[in-house]
């Protein structure tokens, strides 16, 4: 029982950190984040704060509004290789961007 509780801890926490790593990649607050996911105000706040459970109405708000996420990278941290490629691709495609505004 204690096991799993504990497993259980180290999942919640991992989950509750991909979701710190898409706030700061989407460069948006959370109170920005909860708006276009469509949760409640400090739904999202609180479960990053308590590290408690994340709702299913939070994890189908990612999946609308942020589809280069996937549940099962928020879940497990595993990427299948179709996502792993095209977040790669898009990555590049942002560096190019960039480049090209530097050079403008």
């Amino acid at each position: 029982m204690l096991v799993a509780a504990l497993l259980n801890l180290k999942m919640a926490d991992s989950i509750h950190n991909r979701l710190k790593k898409i706030l700061e990649k989407e460069n948006i607050s959370i109170s920005k984040f909860e708006r276009i996911i469509g949760v409640g105000q400090n739904s999202v706040s609180t479960c990053l704060r308590r590290e408690s459970s994340i709702s299913h109405n939070v994890l189908q708000g990612i999946c609308i509004h942020f589809p280069n996420y996937s549940i099962e990278w928020i879940l497990t941290e595993k990427e299948t290789s179709n996502r792993e490629a095209k977040n790669k691709i898009k990555d590049l495609l942002d560096k190019i961007k960039q480049e090209l505004k530097n050079v403008s």
